[in-house]
């Protein structure tokens, strides 16, 4: 069992840093107060494939095109012509703090997962597992942390304290997504299925911890001991005769 501690231990935790880099993140919805509004948007975007109404990120994606570059689309340099442009950083500067913070803490976050991996795969006694159990809390009070800071940033994207049409205009280069976005704002924002995976695998780690722990104290199938046989000598035997 301590074997299959070292083994599983590990992989867990850096699949929880895969999930929380490739899987999506973050998920925007985009509609509108007015439900004539929304069944206009939501019927335009059935026949227009690039108008969506429900965008998602994950880290990757953000890694992605920020090294591509946010100023590349054919309205931002229509708006730097005309100088008008704006940068991602004044349009979306009411949130920019709560970014930060959040990619701090987030990277604490996977940092911690990958302490567990290496911590897990030397426990081969209960003091390191215990370890184990208190970064895996450490994670959970971060992870926490992150979804104080999340839900701050989404309330003022919602409440509208972030320009989205400059947004999109640096974004995308479809003229008919920036004109989406005058009658239509972020109607809800959430952490999606990346934030959680790792969440909920330290949880799992907590739990699978615990039971190794029980099972290494007390085996289900305990190791059987065999009594040594006395070897009597001849001479014995013959004198109880």
């Amino acid at each position: 069992m301590k074997l299959a501690y070292r083994i599983v231990t590990p992989v867990l935790a850096v699949g929880a840093v895969v999930m929380g880099i490739f899987l999506k993140l973050f998920t925007f919805v985009m509609g509108s107060a007015d439900e004539q509004i929304n069944n206009l948007v939501s019927a335009v975007s059935q026949l227009i494939e690039k108008l969506n109404t429900t965008y998602e990120y994950s880290i990757f994606d953000i890694i992605k095109m920020a090294a591509k570059g946010v100023n590349d689309t054919a309205a931002a340099t229509t708006a730097a012509e005309a100088g008008t442009q704006v940068t991602l950083a004044e349009a979306a500067k009411a949130v920019i703090p709560d970014a930060i913070a959040f990619g701090i803490f987030f990277a604490i976050v996977l940092g911690v997962m990958l302490a567990i991996a290496v911590v897990g795969a030397l426990a081969e006694n209960k003091k390191k597992r215990t370890t184990v159990i208190c970064l895996s809390a450490a994670g959970l009070v971060f992870s926490l942390v992150c979804i104080i800071i999340s839900n701050n940033a989404f309330d003022k994207i919602i409440n509208g304290e972030v320009n989205l049409t400059d947004i999109v205009n640096l974004l995308s280069g479809n003229a008919l997504i920036a004109l989406a976005t005058a009658i239509v704002s972020v109607r809800s924002a959430a952490l999606s299925a990346g934030f959680y995976a790792v969440f909920g695998l330290f949880i799992v780690i907590i739990i699978w911890t615990i039971v190794s722990n029980m099972v290494i104290k007390t085996p289900i199938l305990p190791d059987k001991t065999y009594k040594k046989k006395t070897k009597r000598s001849l001479k014995a035997v013959m004198s109880k005769r």
